[in-house]
């Protein structure tokens, strides 16, 4: 599995206006209603371009307690019509491929000393 077969992503046009939709992922608040997040959620935000997108590192205790990290990034864009095309991506943390795996990875230069 690539780290693309794990991403989930969701689309629709949400009939409110593209300032609205932002006050709603970015006002605490406004976001708590919205998600409606357990207790044991962290967000943390990663990057912000205001009225376009936004990622969030989203933390919570997976199984065993154990902390588990993605990343949830939120697109917009107005439809024309007053609307809001919204855009979810849900990705997993990348696990670091190991030396000595068969699976691509990167390529990497080394500079010797």
């Amino acid at each position: 599995m690539t780290d693309t077969d794990a991403e989930l992503v969701f689309e629709c046009t949400l009939d409110a206006p593209l300032e609205k939709v932002w006050r709603a992922l970015t006002i605490p608040e406004y976001l708590e209603r919205w998600l409606q997040p357990s207790a044991d959620l962290d967000l943390t935000v990663l990057a912000a371009e205001e009225n376009h997108s936004l990622s969030y590192r989203w933390r919570e205790a997976g199984s065993g307690g154990t902390p588990e990290d993605s990343i949830v990034t939120f697109e917009l864009a107005p439809d024309g019509e007053g609307r809001t095309a919204f855009r979810l991506t849900h990705t997993p943390p990348r696990l670091p491929v190991a030396a000595n795996s068969n699976d691509p990875a990167p390529t990497m230069m080394l500079l010797a000393a």
